[in-house]
């Protein structure tokens, strides 16, 4: 269910096991893409509605008056801030619109294919290094239609703003055995595109970890087995192969991974 709501502040804070605090801006609380081994899952109230943050960008440029300018700020953490919904509310484009104001540092994070960033080129290009575009390629409602991954949505979106001059990171996280086709991911991006690649890392009897092999059963019977050792024994032998074909490409980082 849609929730339009509005707050008292747009800026949120995430705290990494690595240390440090990490600002974010979620315009909308919930996400329609789906990923079943999504970490947003482990709580239980997230994504009952999809609230909409009407008043999100006055309440930022308020916010951003006192920022400090070397700062980086994310976009999407408990949403995507680009799924359809972005089409009519618009309130990623008013958030970004804010930042660019003040040319403030900023990194999006999205998986959806929808190609609406191209929307926002007229607000992004300007921004020039101010802004990076995180972008991630495990979408599985993109990997379950499509088998020419150079034919990929993301990966043509990615492609196409790095030709326009856009900074852009590519994510394949988490690397999906049996359902993800990293090297043909890797060889179909544009070569100077920096790729990062991690493993699925799930707790067990988690929410996460129960929907994502629940998720397996259902689409991908034959993989139950092997996602079991993933969750279950910390078993992946696809992505050890990965780190060995992969580990010494300059433009691959894997991540969580000290010795990369």
């Amino acid at each position: 269910m849609i929730k339009e709501i509005f707050v008292n502040s747009a800026m949120t804070y995430e705290y990494p096991p690595d240390g440090g605090t990490i600002p974010i801006i979620d315009p909308y609380d919930g996400c329609t893409i789906g990923c079943p081994y999504c970490f947003q899952l482990e709580d239980e109230t997230w994504n009952t509605n999809l609230k909409v943050k009407l008043n999100i960008s006055d309440v930022l440029q308020k916010e951003l008056i006192q920022w400090n300018k070397e700062d980086i700020v994310y976009l999407g953490s408990k949403c995507d801030p680009y799924m359809e919904i972005e089409r009519k509310y618009q309130l990623t484009r008013k958030c970004l619109i804010e930042l660019s104001k003040l040319n403030l540092k900023c990194m999006v994070t999205t998986k959806a294919g929808s190609k609406l960033i191209f929307r926002d080129i007229d607000v992004i290009k300007p921004m020039r290094n101010k802004f990076t575009l995180l972008l991630g390629l495990s979408n599985l409602q993109q990997l379950s239609k499509i088998d020419d991954y150079t034919l990929m949505s993301n990966i043509q979106t990615a492609n196409q703003l790095h030709r326009m001059g856009i900074t852009v990171w590519v994510f394949i996280t988490p690397i999906l055995p049996g359902i993800t086709d990293v090297d043909l991911m890797i060889n179909a991006i544009d070569q100077d595109i920096p790729v990062f690649l991690d493993k699925v890392r799930l707790k067990r009897n988690t929410r996460p970890a129960l929907t994502l092999e629940r998720f397996i059963d259902n689409h991908y019977p034959h993989l139950a087995k092997t996602y079991k050792d993933i969750i279950y024994n910390n078993t992946d032998i696809y992505y050890e192969d990965m780190k060995e074909k992969w580990g010494e490409t300059e433009r691959v980082k894997f991540v969580f991974e000290s010795s990369n």
